[in-house]
């Protein structure tokens, strides 16, 4: 990439700034789209190279998200289990009620 020499952006009326605005705009947001496009096309290759397909990536990465951001269970329930956001789940408050802590139920 050659090195040009920087505009003195004092020097210009309102119309050219204006059309540099929208000049600049425009090739944000082309510049984005091949970014997106490159990135596609890479995580296409990664697929390919492991033998499946975006989805099922996309899928096995869903579950290992919900997997990681759990923070609490329910040692009575396994499958009863809490982030730490949002509204504390029922069988949280309650056993919060009867004395035991937050702690008790950190994994």
């Amino acid at each position: 990439m050659s090195k040009k020499s920087p505009v003195d952006l004092e020097a210009l009326d309102v119309d050219e700034l204006m059309a540099i605005t929208k000049n600049a705009q425009q090739l944000i947001v082309e510049k984005q789209h091949q970014r997106l496009y490159d990135a596609f096309e890479k995580f296409e290759e990664i697929a390919e190279s492991c033998n499946t397909s975006i989805d099922e990536i996309l899928k096995a990465g869903e579950q290992l998200e919900k997997k990681r951001s759990i923070k609490y269970r329910n040692p009575k329930n396994s499958e009863e289990t809490w982030t730490g956001r949002g509204r504390k789940p029922t069988w949280l408050v309650n056993a919060l009620d009867q004395g035991q802590s937050l702690e008790d139920f950190a994994i």
